[in-house]
């Protein structure tokens, strides 16, 4: 379907293709060799799924214990990636309904066609061989299987166990990020019959310093742009983010980006894979983000570099911000905070300076410290000041 719809070719080319998909989609079997796969489907489409269609078969045929191999009715089905709140989107490839594989969807303007390592196993999450069926229970150092009945009677039997021995703040309920609002709904009005307020979410650690650093700078403590303004951005500056690790698919709208001549700046104590994609690499000492920063600030404004009418008509209290970098973040002071030397901090304040607009990425390499908060004010500050928001 994908390929139909973006291809150029006269219809009766389309038709040949489509035909021939389909062709070796209801033909293949499972003691088919490679060479007589190719010749069935077309160079072209046997390239990409003559290894997973034999596997794609069997676990169809196995699951249903009826229909006779290569024979079962094959759907795609188009759907959104559970993880995360990124949306990436995925095609299910279901056959006599049971989901077999997957693909990245290529027209997905937030995945353009990729996925993280969690998004790659999500079929995995219903239909993989590990997936856990039942309750187990560690008994003398193994796990052992137990019925539902047993460990719903057992762990109600231990809370109960709790609150009466020490009332129920002694219990502590964590919601999770893989709730849908329901659940999470359900899972306060439970906290609350229990009767505490011991309650809180994963994501308290992750967002909740830059939902506070954000609102206190901008008025609402959300990012400011989207993934595919990356791709317009002609610099970016990494600051406490390896994306290239721990979010390959913002990564990839960085690379896009890249081959639109945008400079990437990475600032990290590591040399990541992320950094091995940069322009310019600085090695920070860790916690010391706000020396840098404002180091950076030091040369914009040493320079005139600033957005000046930005800063009249959009921003308060700046001048306050200037009298502080000006005089307690000279370049001796930050590389004695921070370790940069002042010819490395001014080249990355003249990149971020000439090249607009720019982008800052933070992640929880900023967040998660005792500072975090004033960290992610500091990059808010760097960006008010060269008027690259809004």
């Amino acid at each position: 379907m994908l390929l139909t719809k973006k291809s150029g070719a006269p219809g009766a080319v389309r038709s040949t293709f489509v035909h021939s998909l389909r062709r070796g989609l209801s033909q293949a079997l499972p003691t088919m060799d490679r060479r007589a796969f190719l010749r069935r489907s077309g160079l072209g489409v046997g390239v990409g799924l003559a290894a997973s269609q034999l596997t794609l078969v069997k676990k169809a045929g196995a699951a249903t214990g009826k229909v006779a191999v290569g024979e079962g009715k094959i759907e795609i089905k188009r759907t959104i990636c559970t993880h995360c709140s990124v949306g990436c989107a995925v095609d299910a490839v279901v056959e006599n309904g049971v989901w077999v594989r997957q693909e990245p969807v290529f027209d997905s303007p937030i995945n353009l066609g990729a996925h993280c390592a969690k998004g790659a196993a999500l079929r995995e999450h219903g239909h993989g061989e590990f997936r856990l069926r039942y309750p187990m229970k560690l008994v003398a150092g193994k796990y052992q299987r137990i019925s539902w009945d047993t460990a719903l009677t057992e762990i109600t039997a231990k809370m109960q166990e709790l609150k009466k021995a020490s009332g129920p703040d002694s219990v502590y309920f964590v919601g999770s990020s893989k709730h849908n609002n329901e659940q999470a709904y359900l899972l306060r009005k439970f906290v609350s019959f229990w009767g505490t307020n011991n309650c809180d979410h994963q994501a308290r650690i992750c967002h909740s310093t830059t939902v506070a650093g954000v609102a206190n700078t901008w008025g609402y403590g959300a990012m400011t742009n989207s993934y595919n303004d990356m791709q317009n951005a002609k610099c970016a500056l990494y600051i406490g983010s390896n994306a290239a690790e721990a979010h390959p698919v913002s990564m990839l709208h960085m690379l896009h980006a890249k081959e639109n001549g945008c400079k990437m700046i990475v600032v990290d104590p590591r040399f990541t894979r992320t950094a091995a994609k940069a322009d310019e690499f600085v090695r920070i000492r860790s916690g010391s983000d706000i020396a840098f920063l404002f180091g950076v600030l030091y040369h914009v404004f040493q320079n005139g570099w600033e957005d000046k009418q930005y800063i009249n008509d959009r921003v308060y209290g700046m001048d306050k911000v200037r009298e502080e970098v000006m005089s307690q973040w000279t370049p001796d002071k930050v590389e004695e905070v921070c370790g940069v030397k002042e010819d490395q901090v001014l080249r990355v304040a003249r990149m971020m300076a000439e090249n607009r607009p720019s982008t800052l990425v933070w992640c929880m390499g900023q967040t998660q410290h005792t500072i975090g908060n004033a960290m992610v004010r500091a990059s808010c500050i760097l960006q008010l000041a060269l008027g690259n928001v809004g």
